[in-house]
């Protein structure tokens, strides 16, 4: 198991002005971060590190109630990333942190029907769930695609999976087709 302590306060600043500059809606939620000594790569992959809800065992080193605790490997902050890649990498967590919303309801004999889409989802609101203390509810979304998405508008491609991801875009159609010169959509 890795060994973790509590990041320093340059990397917290760094937190707050990432959440302060595109996260406006986290403004109620606490965050903290630290760093690991977990291997820089999994699988050949960047590791990512992780994001948590913060839990009774983060407190032995953290000072605070924290909702939420942010684990960067140490050695990929210090050595890998730099300048705006270190932003980049607070914002893919911030990204994943996301409010739990009440759903759409409509009363039909005398009965709660929760509405959804075409495709069965759920329709819902924008008023958000509190739990029974009556504090907002909050979900962590996985680093899936539309998580991603919403990283890469605000820091580009900062890592090489994702630049690989690009370059796979570009060279191949929307029905999976590979592109060349002569059969690039307009």
């Amino acid at each position: 198991m890795a060994l973790v302590w509590p990041a320093p306060a340059e990397i917290t600043e760094r937190l707050q002005e990432v959440k302060d500059k595109y996260h406006s809606q986290l403004e109620s939620v606490s965050i903290v971060i630290e760093l690991s000594d977990a291997k820089p790569f999994k699988v050949n992959r960047l590791n990512l590190g992780n994001l948590r809800k913060f839990s009774t065992a983060n407190k032995i080193w953290q000072k605070g109630d924290f909702d939420f605790c942010i684990t960067i490997v140490g050695e990929v902050w210090q050595e890998i990333l730099q300048g705006d890649q270190r932003d980049a990498l607070i914002d893919l967590h911030l990204t994943r942190i996301e409010p739990v919303c009440e759903p759409q309801v409509i009363i039909e004999n005398k009965k709660r029907i929760i509405c959804k889409d075409d495709f069965g989802r759920i329709i819902l609101t924008n008023e958000q769930k509190l739990d029974k203390n009556g504090e907002p509810k909050w979900r962590i979304l996985p680093i899936d695609l539309g998580v991603l998405a919403q990283n890469v508008r605000r820091y580009g491609y900062w890592f090489d999976d994702l630049v690989e991801f690009r370059k796979i875009g570009e060279i191949v159609g929307p029905s999976g087709e590979e592109l060349s010169v002569d059969n690039i959509p307009n």
